[in-house]
């Protein structure tokens, strides 16, 4: 079939999905987007579509796997920048393929984080995942970023 010339092209998904962490009724990941300035959502919002098409987590920007205790729970953060301030999400990786579940969101200056045991946090949050003593729920990209 050399000369073959008729394509059929499937469509495809994101390759990466993004989920909450979420607690009985209450969405930290939300709650926390929320009080972001829309310059803050908006970098936000952009970081998460352009992650969500990258293959291979080791090529996302601003991926950083974290050291410490944290790494026990394999917790890992994204960073961007908004309104002066060097944001970071902490996360892990989620038990479906290419899943990733957003703990906690802060800011960061230097060494300090802002909530300063936003660290300990994660962890704790992370361990809940593990232990199914928390859930997810999907965020939604936006596309029209």
């Amino acid at each position: 079939m050399r000369n073959h010339t008729k394509v059929i092209s499937f469509p495809h998904g994101p390759e990466w999905t993004f989920h909450d962490y979420v607690e009985g009724a209450s969405n930290p990941i939300e709650a926390w987007y929320q009080e972001l300035s829309d310059a803050g959502k908006f970098q936000f919002d952009s970081l998460l579509k352009n992650l969500s098409k990258t293959a291979n987590h080791l090529e996302w920007i601003g991926f950083k796997l974290l050291k410490g205790e944290p790494r026990k729970e394999r917790v890992w953060q994204l960073d961007f920048i908004a309104d002066g301030r060097q944001y970071r999400v902490l996360g892990v990786f989620g038990s479906v393929r290419k899943t990733a579940v957003l703990l906690l969101g802060c800011y960061h200056k230097g060494k300090v984080y802002n909530p300063p045991d936003a660290l300990e946090t994660a962890t704790k949050r992370a361990k809940k995942l593990r232990e199914n003593k928390a859930g997810t729920r999907e965020r939604k990209i936006k596309s029209d970023i």
